[in-house]
Formats: structure tokens, sequence, C-alpha cells
């Protein structure tokens, strides 16, 4: 595989990404500079526990450069992506989930330490997207009492068992997870990458610094445009 080719199709393919998936225009602006910062290795070397990097390598080994690629090849290629519409539903609960969690930790009544929130909300969110994640989503949902076809329902219950102070739910999320190896390791890489991050990445593109408030009211505005067209889409 040619060096930076998966960096360059990562960087150039989001925006298309964004557009299918209809995800917010300010949503990730530091996309580039995180695809930019893990490159090619660091990106495959989360992906390889799930079985996935061998199949990156194939897929790009003989692949064009990715902006001779005219809209069309990106559209139908993204489009193919079953699960692409799970982008947008996925990253609105992580949002709100962010903002619970802080809230809770300033008020100092977080029941779960960090590492074991961010392993039960990274694996929940990415389950979904991985070829072989159903099976422990499945697990997963039927400790939450959900469905592992609405991982951001999932997600959503987490922060209500967080809220709840719900121990038995939580442990046995903790466990569920920390029994697959496979899960087990991705989710401790994952931990590992993340602390290792030289810098903390925007989630939304905002001028102001992003206050806890702001964050809330951003998605609470972002929610309404949402909704809002959802409801010009299916009217009654």
């Amino acid at each position: 595989m040619r060096e930076g080719v998966l960096t360059a199709y990562m960087e150039a393919g989001f925006p298309y990404l964004k557009q299918m998936a209809k995800l917010p225009d300010g949503l990730l602006p530091d996309f580039a500079a995180v695809a930019r910062q893990l490159g090619d290795e660091g990106m495959l070397k989360v992906s390889e526990l799930l079985g996935l990097s061998e199949k990156i390598k194939a897929s790009v080994a003989e692949a064009p450069e990715p902006g001779s690629l005219p809209l069309e090849t990106w559209q139908e290629a993204i489009g193919c992506w079953q699960t692409a519409n799970q982008a947008l539903p996925v990253m609105m609960a992580l949002l709100r989930a962010s903002e619970k969690v802080e809230a809770l930790e300033r008020r100092g009544i977080l029941v779960a330490d960090v590492a074991s929130i961010v392993r039960g909300l990274a694996t929940i969110a990415y389950a979904i997207f991985d070829p072989d994640g159903i099976k422990i989503l499945d697990r997963l949902a039927g400790i939450l009492g959900g469905s592992p076809a609405q991982p951001a329902v999932l997600l959503d219950g987490y922060v209500k068992a967080l809220e709840g102070g719900d121990h038995d739910t939580l442990a046995r999320i903790e466990e569920c997870i920390l029994q697959n190896p496979v899960w087990a390791e991705w989710s401790e890489r994952f931990l590992v990458t993340a602390r290792d991050f030289p810098f903390a990445p925007r989630v939304i593109g905002v001028s102001p610094p992003l206050t806890k408030g702001l964050m809330q009211a951003l998605v609470n505005m972002m929610m309404e445009v949402l909704n809002a067209q959802h409801s010009r889409n299916y009217p009654g």
C-alpha cells in the first residue's frame, strides 16, 4: 500500500460522507487534522484487531488517487455502505453523552471511572460500523433493553444508567466488553490512542471557546434543524 494513501482517502472522502449522511456542516471540523496525525499506520493499528486492516490495505493497494475520482464514484461507494445512515444519530447521541457525562463529573456524582465510560460508549458507537460488530452489539442491547439496530438509543440508555447510578447495568456492560477478547483489546487500544493524542479535536466548528453551555445550545440547535428537515421529508 502506498504511503499516506489511506489518510488521503479519509480526507477526500469525509466531505462526501457528511453530505450523504446529512451530517451538519460544522461537525468534526478537525477530522482531516486527526486523520493526518494518526496517519495510515495509526488508523490501521486500531482497525487490525477487528480484522479490517488487511481488507483496507487490499482495497486501496491499486486504487487511483482520491482526487481523481468523480463525485458520482464517491456517492456510489458511500451509498453502498449500509450503515452510513447510522453516522448522524450515533454522532448526536455521543454529543449528548459527552455533555451529560461532563455534567455528572462536575457535580461529583459520576458513578464509574472515565476509562470504563469511554470503553462502553466507544464500543456501542463503533460496533454498528464493524461487519462483525452486530454480535457484541446484540449482547449489549440485551443488557440495556434496546435494539442492536439502534445504537444511538443504546448510547442514550447507557447514559441513563450513569445518571441513575445503575451500577449493575454498568458492571454488566463492562464485563460483556472485557470478556470479549477482540473488543476488550480494541477498546484498550482505542483508549491508549486517545490518551496519547497530542491535541483535543473540536467536535463542533465554532469561533468562541466551546463552553459546556454553548455545546448544549449547539446540540439543541442542530436537533431542531434536523427534526425540521425530518418533518418536511415526512409530512403529517
